[in-house]
């Protein structure tokens, strides 16, 4: 991928076989190695007081959305878009809820 976005980590035989034992333990997960970045920023909505969740989950709605980014500007860009579609949407019964970005290190 481009500079900003997430790169695939290259992994020996022996790191993707363990990988794949812990996948059995899981029943339909798959694991992604990544390079490990300064940060990664989600993009999250309050349910409750002090109750945040992902984005991608409180609007399931919204095909194709993305609730983990790898720069802050392309959260920021998520999340103006995000509220904005919320505006348009709120005529079909979607609940406009506050939306922050959490910087995960």
């Amino acid at each position: 991928m481009d500079k900003k976005g997430i790169k695939i980590a290259e992994l020996t035989e022996e790191q993707l076989a363990e990988i794949r034992e812990i996948e059995k333990k899981f029943e339909n997960i798959c694991l992604v190695a990544v390079e490990k970045q300064d940060a990664l920023f989600v993009l999250e909505a309050k349910l409750a007081p002090n109750h945040w969740e992902l984005v991608s989950e409180v609007y399931p709605e919204i095909e194709g959305m993305n609730s983990y980014f790898s720069s802050k500007e392309d959260a920021l860009l998520a999340k103006s878009s995000l509220k904005n579609l919320l505006k348009v949407l709120k005529s079909k019964g979607i609940v406009k809820r506050p939306i922050r970005i959490r910087k995960l290190t």
